[in-house]
């Protein structure tokens, strides 16, 4: 019963075809007649159009699929273009870069020696600058040194000699000369002394190892322009010529001035372009003189035999020629005695030079 009832509502219930988009539309179908309709010439049509529509709509799809890939493809060449252009940019950006390091580079090169020749130039005028402060430094402990020997020796105070012969008297020769091997302190100064009441102050510089070549081989010796008193009135550059006597001390004190003494003299003449020789400008100039003044061998001789180290000390004699006398002089204004007053000495020169020009 409820089987027949089911199939009596199966053959009376309406529904729309599938196909109703097309000319199946609005045709109402009982469940039953299905069968029936799907074969019917009209349901045909609709079947041809729905197949017709399918097509149009693959092709409408490829078309679109084709354009989309030649927007793509178009674009894609647009961005290799522009790819391009950027490699041929930074490869001209790269080369550019390239010829200026080059440039830059054969410029630095260029210009090195110029650079270093400034350098070389900043270097020396600090050299300098270090060489002047180490002078100062070094005339200052020799002057304390020296006020310390003054005192020991019962003078007081470091007498300023005005004259023309100077006599400098250096005592404890073997540790100075010590001191000056080990490099401790490789030269010594003498007290300041003037020229004259208002003129040039100087000093003395020994190297009792030697200077520079001279180093190991002789004693060197120089003169030491300071800056004094009266140097706004005096004649600049300095250029009297300059004369050193290392006293033989010996020959005269066991002879008694009856055998002739053999001095070691030397004697320059100052390069007035020098910087040595110029108007001071700091409180002292560089040194300037003898390197090779007296050999090493004749100061290390056995104290018996040293005829320049006597008692372990030495006597220096420093000349400043201002009257311009011949050098063959030298032996006799060294062997002048001392004691005589400087005006006395003055005439005996002067008599010592009438008689040798006649």
């Amino acid at each position: 019963m409820s089987d027949r009832l089911t199939d009596d509502k199966f053959k009376t219930t309406v529904i729309s075809c599938p196909l109703n988009a097309y000319d199946c539309r609005d045709i109402q179908i009982c469940e039953g007649s299905l069968q029936e309709h799907f074969l019917s010439e009209q349901h045909q049509r609709s079947l041809a159009e729905h197949a017709k529509h399918i097509g149009n709509t693959t092709d409408a799809d490829t078309t679109d699929a084709n354009s989309r890939m030649e927007d793509e493809h178009h674009s894609f060449l647009e961005l290799y273009e522009k790819l391009s252009s950027l490699a041929q940019y930074t490869d001209q950006t790269r080369n550019i870069l390239t010829n200026i390091n080059e440039d830059s580079l054969r410029y630095q090169i260029s210009s090195f020696p110029q650079l270093a020749d400034a350098t070389q130039d900043m270097l020396s005028t600090e050299a300098l600058s270090l060489d002047g402060v180490h002078l100062n430094v070094t005339v200052l402990q020799q002057q304390i040194f020296s006020l310390k020997e003054q005192v020991n020796n019962g003078y007081g105070i470091l007498p300023q000699e005005r004259g023309d012969i100077i006599a400098w008297k250096i005592t404890n020769v073997h540790e100075k000369m010590y001191d000056a091997m080990s490099e401790r302190q490789t030269s010594i100064y003498s007290p300041p002394f003037y020229t004259s009441p208002t003129g040039y102050k100087l000093c003395i510089r020994l190297y009792l190892n030697g200077d520079g070549t001279s180093r190991g081989t002789h004693a060197s010796i120089f003169l030491v322009v300071l800056r004094g008193e009266f140097d706004g009135i005096l004649k600049w550059p300095f250029q009297y010529s300059v004369a050193f006597c290392l006293c033989d001390q010996r020959t005269m004190l066991e002879s008694n001035g009856t055998r002739e003494p053999k001095h070691i003299i030397g004697c320059f003449k100052p390069d007035t372009k020098s910087i040595s020789f110029q108007k001071p400008t700091s409180s002292v100039n560089i040194a300037s003189g003898i390197p090779k003044f007296c050999s090493l061998d004749t100061l290390n001789q056995s104290a018996d035999d040293n005829l320049y180290i006597y008692q372990d000390t030495m006597i220096i004699k420093t000349f400043i020629n201002f009257n311009g006398i011949d050098r063959k002089m030298l032996d006799f204004i060294f062997n002048l005695n001392l004691a005589l007053p400087v005006h006395i000495r003055q005439k005996l020169i002067e008599d010592e030079v009438a008689r040798c020009q006649h």
